[in-house]
């Protein structure tokens, strides 16, 4: 893909701990006891179909329709469920595998990756009987297209596609076809997407090694031309291709209930096992409602699931038996800092070398919850993607070395105390998090000043020209669309594509740095994913050593479920619990 439109379509996901008031004070399941908690304890045994599974979704689902869908737990919901796409990833074991799911493979790439060829598997139907064809592959990507209705999913086909482009009367460069609608224009869109049969092509700009992943994602699906209706409705309507249907129209503020869809041929799916007969979806929830439920573990609840999350002290509050239903899932978020290297201390690299050094990742992550709540990192690659996060190697100690940082501060040329500002999204416990990490670098010789923004303001702020002489350090958490580090480092390192007269974009300390460019550009040219994936890790290891960025916790969630649901198993990339394998008692 070309570098100006790299990151226009990777989206940085913040993702904020939700800490459920009143957990503390639940009832006997707390120490556990309870006749569903004894069978959470027992052997599982060999899955078996059967059962009603029960979801419990916290305010309202935004949309079913795949194409509008953004990357999250509804999103992972609805891929093990109803929406299958070209590629997915398998089960258990072979989490962070890219298999072929509509297709027979996971694509041919050619053309030095620039074209990528995928054939659909025989047997695939629609929930009506009709088979799905790459004529339906075709609209589903054409809708994306669209920007009058496709307003809230990723945008991967409409830059990646060699769809001729023109640039608007606001400056911006985008593809002239528009949509299903764009008659004179859908000539350039055949040439970009060609159906041949049961083969279908992808021509893009650029090469793109990644491309594979990225046709995992919903944006991707099928869609039937003749489902699309200007019915505000259609939003939740659902043509299934997988092992569920939708029994009755979606109520909003209620939910809706799946059935096995009888046109679903197993032999044709590699990853769903769909052994619950139904999965019956309640939205419009209270997030604290719904933890008290699951602890409470009562009735219809003791199979249930949930992707809420509970505060993470509830580790240390649970009895023996509720632990078994309790799960620690990376969320793929990493928290970091990014150091300015515009601003007037930290362009000194020693200044950046103790400051990471001083930096106390132990007490960061004992201040947002504990171990419940994250393992301290030190890369922003995280454990999806790489191990490399989790091995400090010689990157310091967990607690920081205040007295090393002091020694090296002292050698900077500046005196001390060091004055740095650090700007960070406003919370109950991103403050006393901030507060813990001030402490350790002010240890070290540095004069701490925090700036608590609000949460809605924060990017826009740290976004703005001026943001380069008014902080020296900003907070980031950075969520991949897919599980590769080429969907993490380009959009925050590379400067070609963020850096301009406007500001920083989502490199957020200016970082520019030639030879891990170079980097870069090798890695997108590496089509062997195992060596690409080195390349990137050499990138990520020079970002660190120039400081660039300090990586602080790879975070994780506290989920709970339901003590009769068996099978629980949460994926990888998904982030939540894998309804492609989970059964119910």
């Amino acid at each position: 893909m070309t570098r100006q439109v790299r990151a226009a379509f990777v989206a940085a996901v913040v993702v904020v701990l939700t800490i459920v008031g009143g957990v503390a004070a639940c009832s006997t399941d707390l120490v556990g006891g309870g006749a569903a908690d004894r069978l959470a304890a027992a052997p599982e045994g060999a899955p078996q179909p059967g059962g009603d599974l029960s979801v419990l979704v916290a305010g309202e689902v935004a949309t079913w329709d795949p194409q509008l869908m953004y990357v999250g737990p509804e999103a992972f919901f609805a891929e093990r469920t109803f929406v299958r796409t070209l590629t997915a990833y398998g089960t258990g074991a072979d989490q962070r595998t890219l298999v072929g799911d509509l297709a027979t493979s996971a694509g041919t790439p050619s053309d030095g990756g620039r074209t990528w060829t995928f054939t659909l598997r025989d047997g695939i139907t629609w929930e009506d009987g009709s088979p799905v064809t790459c004529a339906d592959i075709r609209h589903g990507v054409a809708r994306t297209f669209d920007r009058t209705t496709h307003i809230a999913g990723t945008n991967y086909a409409s830059f990646l596609l060699d769809v001729p482009t023109a640039v608007t009367a606001e400056g911006l460069e985008k593809p002239v076809y528009s949509g299903p609608g764009d008659k004179a224009d859908q000539a350039a869109f055949d040439k970009a997407l060609v159906c041949k049969g049961r083969t279908i092509v992808f021509h893009l700009r650029e090469p793109e090694p990644d491309f594979a992943h990225i046709v995992a994602l919903p944006e991707f699906a099928p869609r039937k031309a003749s489902a699309d209706t200007k019915d505000a409705k259609a939003t939740f309507s659902v043509m299934s291709t997988g092992p569920y249907k939708l029994a009755k129209p979606w109520v909003v503020g209620k939910g809706g209930t799946f059935v096995r869809n009888g046109a679903w041929d197993p032999a044709s799916d590699p990853i769903r096992k769909a052994y619950p007969d139904t999965i019956t979806v309640t939205s419009g929830l209270d997030e604290p409602t719904i933890i008290q439920r699951l602890l409470n573990d009562k009735d219809q609840d003791a199979y249930a699931v949930s992707w809420v999350q509970a505060s993470p002290t509830l580790r240390n509050q649970a009895g023996s038996m509720l632990q078994a239903r309790l799960t620690f899932p990376y969320t793929g978020n990493v928290d970091y800092l990014a150091l300015n290297m515009r601003s007037k201390v930290m362009s000194n690299p020693k200044v950046r070398e103790a400051f990471a050094l001083a930096t106390n990742r132990a007490t960061y992550v004992a201040a947002n919850g504990g171990e419940g709540a994250g393992s301290p990192s030190w890369s922003i690659l995280g454990p999806a993607i790489s191990s490399v996060g989790t091995d400090p190697g010689k990157a310091g100690k967990v607690a920081g070395d205040p007295q090393a940082a002091r020694a090296l501060l002292q050698s900077s040329g500046l005196r001390l105390p060091v004055k740095v500002r650090v700007v960070h999204a406003q919370s109950v416990l991103a403050d006393k998090a901030y507060a813990a990490l001030a402490a350790g670098w002010e240890r070290a010789g540095f004069d701490i000043e925090l700036v608590p923004v609000q949460p809605e303001e924060y990017y826009k702020t740290i976004e703005k020209a001026t943001s380069v002489n008014a902080y020296d350090v900003f907070r980031g958490v950075w969520t991949p669309d897919y599980p590769s580090a080429g969907a993490v480092i380009p959009a925050l390192f590379d400067a070609r594509i963020n850096v301009d007269s406007s500001g920083p974009g989502q490199d957020a300390g200016y970082f520019g740095d030639a030879a891990v460019e170079r980097l870069i550009d090798q890695a997108d040219a590496t089509a062997d994913e195992a060596a690409r994936g080195r390349i990137w890790e050499q990138a990520d290891a020079l970002i660190r050593e120039r400081g660039g960025y300090v990586a602080l916790c790879a975070t994780k969630a506290l989920h709970v479920h339901g003590g009769s649901v068996r099978h629980y198993e949460e994926h990888a990339v998904g982030g939540i619990v894998d309804l492609a394998t989970v059964s119910v008692r």
